[in-house]
């Protein structure tokens, strides 16, 4: 076999692994995106945003994601094309976390701070704006210290 045939198999083989690798991430992230909408529609922010709660399913349940695993899956892709959705799941947190009421938002900080602190800085900036508004001062300055203590190099926008 010619030395070009044999690089030629090599850059096929490299082709149909790299391509089946990009489906099966686009299929599983889809799969997560289509949930997290479904979830949002159902008014099952949190769920929405942080997907299925790993520590409540069972070992034979299948754990369905959230935006954030959306986001995740495609943020450092180097090569291929990032699907239409991925666009999408960027900018769901910015209008979902709003929507989030008070005693979720508690919630969301109390669960996630521990487990996977993404999106907790930004829940306790809307806990504290929250709390502010309502003049309830001892929750602002909790916030404030939380954010500060926890979060030191956050900057809200």
């Amino acid at each position: 076999m010619s030395q070009y045939k044999k690089i030629a198999m090599l850059l096929a083989v490299i082709l149909v692994a790299y391509w089946a690798a990009w489906g099966k991430a686009y299929f599983l992230s889809k799969s997560y995106f289509d949930y997290a909408v479904e979830q949002e529609a159902a008014q099952n922010y949190v769920i929405a945003l942080k997907g299925m709660n790993k520590l409540e399913i069972r070992i034979d349940e299948e754990y369905l994601g959230g935006y954030q695993q959306v986001i995740e899956s495609w943020e450092h892709a180097l090569f291929g094309i990032r699907p239409a959705f991925y666009e999408e799941a960027l900018v769901a947190p910015q209008r979902v976390i709003p929507l989030l009421n008070n005693d979720d938002l508690q919630v969301f900080i109390d669960i996630y701070v521990q487990l996977d602190s993404k999106y907790v800085p930004e829940v306790a900036l809307m806990q504290l704006k929250r709390a502010q508004q309502a003049g309830n001062e001892e929750l602002a300055a909790e916030m404030k210290e939380f954010l500060s203590q926890a979060f030191p190099e956050f900057k809200a926008n």
